[in-house]
């Protein structure tokens, strides 16, 4: 009897371990910190907001690019806004693994994007899906827009970019062509129309 309470003890204690350590407090990995609303693009610019509302892996940030330059880190219930270039873009999300979408944009327009967590072996996996025109009108998007708190770049981040950049493009190479390899029905694609 003792030999087996002994045993549930132990795997008990081994159990808590090991979930203290996969739920990381959020101050100690941030790269984000509160900023200024913006909701207007600077002028011959495209505004994208990225969107985070799902808990689903709270305590791990999202970081989001542009190609392979690095916008920022999108924190559990934030918006990220970023000033982009018109024209044609392929925004990328890394976590555990690499996801991807294809982007058109129109100068003076502000697009919006959610970025979704989901299951990983290790660490939540993001993907990042485009909120059409006709999305911005239901109520769950609109209080999602309203409740996100805005957040910018920490200091912080560029010397977390400069250190793991590296592994950034690894993960890009090897789950680009994975992504490439969908039909386009499956590719998640923000369109010049989406914007408003």
């Amino acid at each position: 009897m003792n030999m087996k309470k002994s045993i549930y003890h132990l795997v008990l204690a081994t159990f808590i371990v090991a979930l203290a350590g996969c739920v990381t407090p959020v101050a100690k990995m941030n790269h984000s910190e509160l900023s200024e609303v913006v909701t207007t693009p600077d002028p011959g610019k495209a505004l994208v907001i990225f969107m985070r509302p799902g808990a689903l892996g709270f305590a791990v940030h999202a970081t989001v690019y542009d190609d392979d330059k690095l916008i920022g880190t999108v924190p559990y219930n934030t918006k990220l806004p970023y000033m982009a270039e018109p024209g044609k873009h392929m925004f990328m999300v890394i976590s555990e693994s690499a996801d991807f979408m294809q982007a058109d944009l129109i100068a003076g327009k502000t697009y919006y994007v959610q970025v979704v967590g989901r299951m990983g072996w290790w660490r939540a996996r993001f993907s990042l899906l485009p909120f059409s025109a006709k999305d911005l009108k239901t109520k769950e998007v609109q209080d999602w827009i309203e409740k996100g708190q805005f957040v910018k770049n920490a200091e912080s981040l560029s010397e977390w970019d400069k250190n793991n950049h590296d592994s950034v493009l690894i993960k890009r190479e090897k789950y680009f062509p994975e992504w490439n390899a969908k039909s386009d029905a499956e590719k998640p694609y923000l369109r010049s129309e989406d914007g408003e």
